[in-house]
């Protein structure tokens, strides 16, 4: 199977001014049980290659992913055992965006609200692992993979957060993937954009 996942469209990468210092986006390491549960996050070793799963022993620490991301709530909730390469982009709060999201960034001014996660599983069917982390509590969302179709609905807890995957043909989208998360109700609450994804 070829390379596929190769480029995320980034911005800068400083953290709206929540804590004492603002976090930075650095390489982390994704750690998964094998039930393929999000385990842990710590941070990544030297020259460690972004988006590689290496698998790594048995119990909670049974292979790791490696991402970009200011922390480890950016880490899917699970990841697919078969998965050999992915790439993570961040979920930005923002209601409008295009096809492919090319205005959206993980800027500074950015209020983040979890990631999307794209693997190819096969040659025909690619992944998207949703994460959702401090959204609006018990709420569902329908999840759009923008200018395709609704891959279907994920529902918050009561401190917002939600994991869940889908799967999508791989040749269905364009050389670039966007996710947007539209909150269910009336009246609706911010839709989340994901930044953008090059095959």
């Amino acid at each position: 199977m070829k390379t596929m996942w190769k480029t995320i469209l980034t911005a800068t990468v400083t953290l709206p001014g929540a804590g004492a210092a603002f976090a930075q986006n650095q390489p982390l390491t994704c750690w998964y049980n094998d039930h393929a549960d999000f385990m842990s996050a710590e941070s990544a070793p030297a020259g460690a290659t972004i988006g590689s799963v290496v698998k790594a022993g048995r119990g909670e620490k049974t292979y790791s992913y490696t991402i970009s991301a200011r922390d480890g709530t950016a880490c899917p909730v699970q990841l697919p055992l078969a998965t050999t390469t992915a790439l993570t982009v961040a979920l930005v709060r923002q209601d409008e965006g295009s096809c492919t999201n090319d205005t959206v960034a993980d800027s500074g001014s950015a209020v983040l609200a979890g990631s999307a996660t794209v693997s190819p599983e096969t040659s025909a069917t690619s992944t998207a692992a949703i994460r959702v982390v401090g959204a609006t509590p018990n709420t569902s969302y329908h999840v759009y993979l923008k200018c395709f179709r609704q891959l279907g609905m994920i529902r918050t807890d009561g401190s917002g957060n939600a994991g869940r995957t889908f799967d999508f043909p791989t040749d269905a989208v364009g050389p670039v993937i966007a996710f947007e998360l539209t909150p269910d109700g009336a009246p609706p609450g911010p839709k989340l954009q994901s930044l953008a994804i090059k095959k």
